[in-house]
């Protein structure tokens, strides 16, 4: 086995993205909303300073797809992978989108077409189903019509996105200028139904009949007023221990990613609304992805992860994993970072860079939106920075913003 003391960069790493703005970034970044994402500004810096253009850059848990889409900004090319089909889908729209004409088009035919549909599909949903509190009928009969006819080609794929995206979510003050389709709602994430009833009852709120083909023209264009990504990238759907199978060994230059954590977040739950609009139930989401890992399972599951990633990387690759600190009833916070390395160190070959630390403030937590602390993820992230040998071969002394 390789040696794993840290040595020191030149220059070493240090969190030179907090002071660039957190709006930084392809307007494709900000699509959808998605928990546990992390900021652009933080990939621009490992890829600039880790990789060459025409690079190839992994995410094994891609989420909404940041890494992947800045790489393929930055004329890399960018892979995604995420076994939970919401990640999987907007990642996927991200890395290979349609230009955006080919789109709008798309968008206007399913308009003409949905003047022809019959307007009697609308009462095949459920007459008690709780996503009837979030629509006004004249867009949730959009909404079905879309959900039933949109295909798994690039366009639709991308509108669908699209759609994600704009869902639910707060209205701004004038109200009827929301990007968003659904009554006035607190956050863009799914609260539950019974929560959803006593807000709106509870600020008299109003049902507006918005349309979902402009909405969606116009937040088209939006994301495309930079243009798409310079280079398409690809996106897979897989268990991130079997990435072997779809990527080649020692072909990846630099490997950016947030594992999930312990006991934190349910991705279903939380998005069910958006979930309903991919015709996928809960259990397909949070059934498959296991949020309630114990410590030695989890240690022993990221420990599988790195060994993948020993494969995959190219001689002199980088790994950057940002694993946020776990806090621990009774006792300080675990360094959950420290802790994987510690279980890892002995069962790879890659040699630990360093461990850089990322404070978060507290009010910039995903989980404020619920006004209290839930589950055990803490305001420290640490970015275990990993390489397969004993040094990059990329590791350019300066990056440029």
């Amino acid at each position: 086995m390789a040696q794993h003391d840290p040595f020191p960069l030149f220059p070493p790493i240090r969190p030179e993205w907090k002071a660039i703005s957190k709006s930084w970034g392809h307007p494709f970044h900000p699509m959808c909303s998605y928990m546990a994402m992390f900021p652009p500004r933080i990939l621009h810096y490992f890829i600039q300073r880790f990789t060459r253009p025409g690079d190839r850059v992994l995410d094994p848990f891609s989420g909404r797809g940041t890494t992947p889409t800045q790489a393929c900004v930055e004329e890399r090319i960018g892979i995604a992978n995420d076994l939970n089909p919401l990640a999987y889908m907007l990642s996927r729209a991200k890395v290979d989108p349609p230009d955006m004409q080919t789109a709008l088009d798309r968008l206007a035919e399913l308009e003409r077409d949905f003047r022809e549909w019959d307007d009697a599909n609308s009462n095949k949903l459920d007459p008690v189903h709780p996503v009837r509190i979030v629509f006004d009928p004249f867009t949730l009969s959009q909404l079905l019509y879309l959900r039933s006819v949109l295909t798994d080609s690039r366009e639709d794929i991308f509108i669908k996105a699209t759609i994600l995206g704009i869902l639910h979510g707060k209205y701004r003050r004038n109200g009827n200028d929301s990007i968003y389709l659904s009554v006035d709602m607190p956050n863009t994430f799914s609260m539950s139904p019974g929560y959803i009833q006593r807000y709106v009852a509870e600020n008299s709120l109003e049902y507006l009949p918005l349309d979902v083909f402009e909405k969606t023209r116009l937040r088209i264009g939006h994301l495309y007023r930079k243009g798409k990504p310079n280079v398409s990238g690809k996106a897979f759907q897989l268990d991130a221990r079997q990435l072997h199978k779809v990527i080649s060994s020692d072909s990846i230059q630099l490997v950016v990613s947030s594992p999930p954590y312990l006991k934190v977040i349910k991705y279903g739950l939380y998005n069910w609304i958006r979930l309903w609009f991919m015709d996928l139930e809960l259990e397909e989401v949070d059934g498959h992805l296991d949020d309630g890992h114990d410590l030695p399972a989890y240690l022993g599951f990221m420990v599988e992860v790195i060994q993948q990633l020993e494969r995959l990387l190219k001689p002199g690759g980088v790994a950057a994993l940002v694993i946020g600190d776990v806090a621990q009833k009774g006792n300080s916070p675990l360094n959950l970072s420290a802790a994987v390395w510690q279980a890892a160190k002995s069962r790879t070959n890659l040699t630990l860079l360093d461990i850089v630390s990322d404070a978060i403030a507290a009010s910039s937590k995903v989980t404020k939106i619920w006004n209290e602390t839930r589950g055990r993820a803490t305001a420290v992230d640490r970015i275990l920075v990993l390489c397969k040998g004993k040094s990059p071969t990329v590791n350019h002394p300066t990056v440029t913003w």
